[in-house]
């Protein structure tokens, strides 16, 4: 039996197999260093998704909304659901029926899906069951395979599910319940129905002592003993006091806490404070700003790096804590406690990208869409636990006392190279935070290296089999001109693209009679795997390498025939949008040589027991006429225009019909409730706001009749008279109404 680590193991499924994945793994274990090598070398056309924009730019993807065009709201995964009339909720609620209605996706969006062969998801803890259900139904509907899981592609769960879970509201939970044991994507009904191979790493790296890294694991499996607690809170000294410089981090729960305590320590610095604005270029949403647009930094302030050191100097990681020694308008000098020289920092470079299918190569490509640059600082005194994530901390003050969701104390521990650097500010509990069964079962269901061997030479062969029968297949490339052909449907002589039609139909026939010898190797492909003789794999290689040889050599001349006809075109008049769709008939031809040539490939690197890498897969023996789109180009981000100044009293009436109550209106503008009424009256008397949508009628005609028998329009006079039945500002905006009629 082969013999691989638990890193090679997740790489030759990924690369020889099209088994779903759940890549996880205690914090410090390597997770985003695998992710990075995955995307830069397997020969998949892979696209990466996280369930949060922060954590999207994070993992240099895009969020699982955009790239899905997921739907607000919950998603139900039944086909038959029908609103109670009884219940009344504000949850927004989606069907499988519902879910495709208005569904529109580009043309470039579906090709790009349907091209995609491995779709990785970081974070996977965050990712709700009713979402992954959803991203399901509408693989299964764009790809149309409705029979196969995700439409038939390959999906990578990556993440530590004791770190940050799924948020769902309850008013949304009512009806997932039905559905959902809890709201983890594992509880989701399509890997309920196909659960993922479940592949955990072992080693950790940023811990090197194994009394600490055997108390992390016990937090991790809910089975802290008395020792560990014992261990921990020998740590415990409420009575510590940080101080300026000491490189200690406050770990806490709330983000009110730790902006308070950054906050409190900038303030009481005596130096000069700078601000220093991000650069925003192109394409990049505030909501996925990985660090503040307008950083406050002062002489003095401790910090923290936010990303790794990308110079190759390696002066700083991400979560070293340091010490700003000097601040101009546009420099920021730092040094540490280890003893290494203070430094200038560079800025550090976010990008947003977005994925484009290169149609001439049918490969899946990035395209920079914006950037976000900025100092890769944060203040330090202080942060909570959710951010933490991902961080190292040499020392921290851990404060987990109001710890409010599992696996938050666990987290909180295990940014901590050592026990050396721990100060706890409250006791743990020996329970520590009770962790949801479910979760606790599925975190403990990894499978070992014994298991998943065996079953990684199954799964080769049959990715190898599928492989080989799909790309010998021509039934496609038939299609697809057969679809061509069927365009050429206009009168001759008003068309110019008719003229041209017998070459397109003597082109189709003959790929038809291509398609039986790709027909006849695939029925040779099916014997040699079903049979296994000995040395048959070697044999299979065989075969394969020379039909590759012999259709490269035929699809070369099918495809210098149409490039031949493509270049024909170019002096010809009135012929722009055919002369492209035989530029794409060129590229169809293109692609099946490319994927004959990836099987035989693949085959080579299974006898050679290596993975196939993105470098090694090589080219057909012909070239296309490959045109990249162009770069985009990025601009600044347009300064905000100063918003336009309107009147007090319609400045009201916008904010009261963006669903403002007159406190929340008077909170926004700064005013007096009193204010706002007269504002709000105003409106009416004006007929911007009809009466009914402030004061009830049955008020209304209390008001009215006190009008009547007073025969004043004093507020006393009449709020006397009424009492508790209508208040003032509903009085005042009924004499308002009074001014319209």
């Amino acid at each position: 039996m082969e013999e691989y680590s638990l890193p090679e193991l997740v790489s030759r499924y990924i690369n020889t197999t099209n088994c779903n994945v759940f890549l996880t793994g205690k914090a410090g274990t390597g997770k985003t260093t695998l992710l990075k090598s995955i995307r830069e070398n397997t020969h998949k056309n892979v696209l990466v998704a996280a369930p949060t924009g922060i954590a999207a730019i994070n993992a240099g993807g895009v969020t699982v909304h955009s790239l899905f065009q997921l739907p607000f709201g919950a998603y139900i995964p039944d086909e038959n659901f029908e609103f109670n009339d009884n219940v009344t909720t504000v949850a927004h609620i989606n069907t499988p029926k519902s879910i495709f209605k208005g569904f529109k996706m580009t043309s470039k969006k579906r090709a790009l899906l349907k091209s995609m062969e491995l779709l990785v998801i970081d974070e996977v803890s965050m990712l709700r069951a009713d979402m992954l259900d959803a991203i399901d139904k509408i693989l299964r509907h764009v790809r149309i395979r409705k029979d196969l899981p995700f439409g038939g592609i390959q999906v990578l769960f990556i993440g530590d599910m004791l770190q940050l879970p799924p948020v769902i509201k309850n008013d949304e939970w009512m009806y997932l319940r039905n559905y959902y044991q809890n709201g983890y994507f594992f509880n989701s009904i399509v890997l309920r129905q196909h659960p993922p191979i479940h592949i955990e790493l072992q080693k950790v790296y940023r811990q090197s002592d194994p009394t600490f890294v055997n108390i992390l694991n016990h937090f991790r499996e809910n089975k802290v003993t008395s020792n560990d607690v014992k261990v921990l809170n020998s740590h415990y000294d409420p009575d510590f006091e940080q101080t300026e410089g000491d490189g200690y981090i406050h770990l806490t729960t709330h983000n009110k806490v730790a902006d308070e305590k950054n906050q409190k320590w900038l303030t009481e610095l005596k130096s000069t404070t700078f601000t220093y604005s991000a650069d925003v270029e192109g394409e990049f949403p505030e909501s996925q700003y990985p660090n503040a647009e307008n950083l406050k930094l002062k002489e003095g302030a401790q910090v923290m790096f936010i990303k790794n050191d990308y110079s190759g100097e390696n002066k700083y990681f991400n979560g070293k804590i340091g010490k700003i020694t000097k601040c101009t308008s546009k420099d920021v000098w730092v040094k540490f406690d280890d003893g290494t020289p203070e430094f200038k920092v560079e800025d550090y470079e976010w990008e947003n990208k977005k994925y484009v299918l290169n149609k001439e190569t049918n490969e899946v490509e990035e395209q920079l869409i914006g950037r976000f640059i900025q100092y890769p600082l944060k203040l330090a005194w202080a942060i909570t636990v959710h951010k933490s994530q991902g961080l190292t901390f040499d020392k921290a003050i851990v404060d987990v006392n109001r710890a409010f969701a599992s696996g938050q104390v666990y987290v909180a521990l295990s940014r901590l190279t050592s026990l050396d650097g721990l100060v706890l500010s409250s006791p743990i509990n020996e329970r520590g935070i009770p962790i949801d069964q479910s979760l606790s079962h599925f975190t403990q269901s990894s499978q070992s290296i014994e298991e998943l061997t065996p079953h990684l030479k199954l799964e080769a062969h049959r990715f190898i089999y599928d492989t080989l029968q799909s790309a010998f297949n021509l039934s496609f490339l038939i299609e697809h001109l057969e679809e061509h052909l069927s365009t050429y449907d206009k009168l001759e002589n008003l068309s110019s693209k008719q003229t041209y039609k017998p070459w397109a139909k003597k082109l189709l026939e003959k790929i038809r009679e291509l398609r039986k010898v790709g027909d006849g190797f695939r029925r040779q492909v099916h014997q040699i795997i079903t049979e296994e003789n000995d040395g048959y794999i070697n044999f299979l290689h065989e075969r394969t390498l020379k039909a590759q040889g012999y259709f490269d050599k035929v699809l070369k001349e099918h495809h210098k025939n149409v490039q031949a006809h493509w270049d024909k075109l170019k002096t010809a008049r009135g012929v722009m949008a055919y002369s492209n769709e035989v530029k794409e008939v060129a590229s169809y031809i293109y692609n099946v040589a490319q994927k004959m040539i990836r099987a035989e490939r693949l085959v080579k690197s299974y006898i050679d027991k290596a993975d196939l890498k993105k470098n090694g897969i090589g080219k057909p023996s012909f070239e296309i006429s490959e045109k990249k789109d162009e770069p985009v180009q990025l601009a600044p981000k347009p300064e905000k225009k100063e918003k336009k100044k309107f009147s007090p009293h319609v400045e009201t009436y916008i904010l009261f019909r963006k669903g403002n109550d007159e406190k929340a209106i008077a909170r926004e503008m700064g005013k007096t409730v009193g204010t706002v009424e007269t504002h709000l009256a105003k409106n009416i008397a004006q007929g911007r706001i009809q009466l009914k949508e402030l004061v009830p009628s049955k008020t209304q005609r209390v008001i009215e009749n006190a009008l009547e028998k007073t025969r004043s329009k004093s507020l006393k006079a009449i709020k006397e008279e009424v009492g508790a039945k209508a208040s003032f500002a509903q009085i005042k905006y009924v004499i308002a109404a009074m001014e319209v009629m």
